[in-house]
């Protein structure tokens, strides 16, 4: 039974997204405020990633060129007393939801992760390991007054003292080629096809998550992250078969994790995108007015308008979905320059982008939905009938996209 099954129902949120499985379940909030209304002792493995408060108004390299570090208000430090008390109440929560086995796994930098430490220390957790994670790539450090920052930390600690922690050693020996495994880890920043469908200012690396997950849970258990982001940690235990809840702060984010996991929506009808979106002129004809219009299935008609909010011409709102500026100015044009809107749109994708690559590269249709959907089991949780599905939209996108806009046209949307 998933955690969201057990929840009171007359004391918890509604989750933002839950798969049809039901084994992952993104809410959208402040973990602060969410995590004390979810049983006790319902989770075998917590990964967090907190804000690092790096936000400073300094500046960083990124792909050779100098930006600045600032990441949302939420990485802003509210000083000592602040991000202590910050790191005590969430880690204090994470504490109650832990199995008495449970373990709980902290990544950061020099500016949080003493407190961390410290704080672990004090609500009585039992440290196992610090985990120095070191990237073989790290981006070069502009003022030159200081070592380039090329690794980060992951400590891990059991509930409490008397904590019986599960660690999958003959695992961990195997992946690492025979030997015990240390705990320095040389794993790659997150490869460019994790960044397919948009990145988190904060993305951890598939690689990374997978390891810990590996290490300390086994099939069908339950994993939690009160940071989510992009939800790196739900794709990697759905990845690896276990439960996950995420919770994150932001919409967008969590739109993003829901992508990830999924794909593109299973919308392979270019021209039922253009109807859904127009379907929208007035007002949000709801799930059965749409199908009805349509002639689609219930299900159908909610594929095709996550693929309209997906391209951006749609958006949800609390009381149902509407049209996005983008899809203003697309339903108040003539169909031919709408049909060139929609195809500028899913050409602008780099997930259609490099589709066009693999297409060029693959002969047949077959062989293409084939080279599409390995990318796709590489950076997604999508596995088996429904990649090869998601692969077959994308690479109709991708045609589509081709036919109906010409090479020499530029659409400003």
């Amino acid at each position: 039974m998933s955690v969201a099954q057990r929840q009171p129902d007359s004391a918890v949120a509604s989750p933002y997204f839950t798969s049809d499985d039901g084994r992952f379940v993104l809410y959208q909030g402040d973990c602060l405020e969410l995590m004390p209304q979810f049983p006790p002792e319902s989770f075998d493995l917590i990964f967090a990633d907190p804000p690092y408060f790096l936000s400073n108004d300094g500046i960083t390299c990124h792909a050779g060129k100098m930006v600045s570090v600032n990441k949302g208000k939420w990485d802003r430090s509210m000083g000592f007393a602040g991000n202590y008390d910050f790191t005590r109440r969430w880690l204090g929560a994470c504490r109650r939801l832990l199995k008495p086995n449970g373990t709980v796994w902290v990544s950061g930098t020099s500016h949080i992760i003493h407190i961390v430490g410290a704080v672990l220390d004090e609500l009585g957790f039992k440290g196992l390991n610090d985990i120095t994670w070191v990237k073989p790539n790290p981006p070069p450090n502009l003022s030159c007054r200081y070592f380039t920052h090329a690794t980060e930390t992951v400590i891990w600690a059991g509930r409490d003292k008397s904590c019986r922690h599960k660690f999958n050693y003959a695992l961990m020996k195997r992946l690492n080629g025979g030997k015990q495994m240390t705990s320095v880890w040389t794993i790659d920043a997150p490869r460019r096809d994790e960044k397919l469908f948009g990145k988190h200012p904060t993305q951890k690396p598939l690689a990374l998550l997978e390891r810990i997950i590996a290490a300390a849970t086994d099939e069908d258990e339950c994993v939690l992250d009160p940071f989510s982001g992009s939800a790196t940690t739900g794709i990697a235990a759905t990845r690896m078969n276990r439960r996950y809840l995420g919770i994150e702060l932001e919409r967008l984010y969590n739109e993003l994790g829901v992508v990830r996991l999924e794909g593109v929506p299973q919308a392979d009808c270019p021209e039922r995108i253009l109807d859904v979106i127009l379907c929208h002129r007035k007002a949000d004809p709801g799930v059965a007015g749409l199908a009805h219009a349509m002639g689609l299935t219930e299900r159908q008609a909610i594929y095709y308008r996550q693929a309209a909010s997906y391209l951006g011409f749609l958006c949800p709102l609390d009381g149902g979905w509407a049209l996005t500026p983008m899809g203003l100015a697309f339903s108040a044009t003539n169909l031919p320059t709408a049909r060139t809107m929609l195809a500028s749109r899913m050409r602008e994708l780099p997930i259609v982008q490099i589709a066009q690559r693999l297409r060029r590269a693959s002969g047949a249709a077959g062989a293409q939905t084939q080279r599409i959907a390995e990318m796709l089991r590489r950076c997604t949780g999508l596995a088996g009938a429904t990649c090869e599905r998601r692969a077959r939209t994308i690479r109709i996108w991708s045609e589509w996209a081709e036919a109906n806009i010409p090479s020499e046209a530029q659409i400003t949307i």
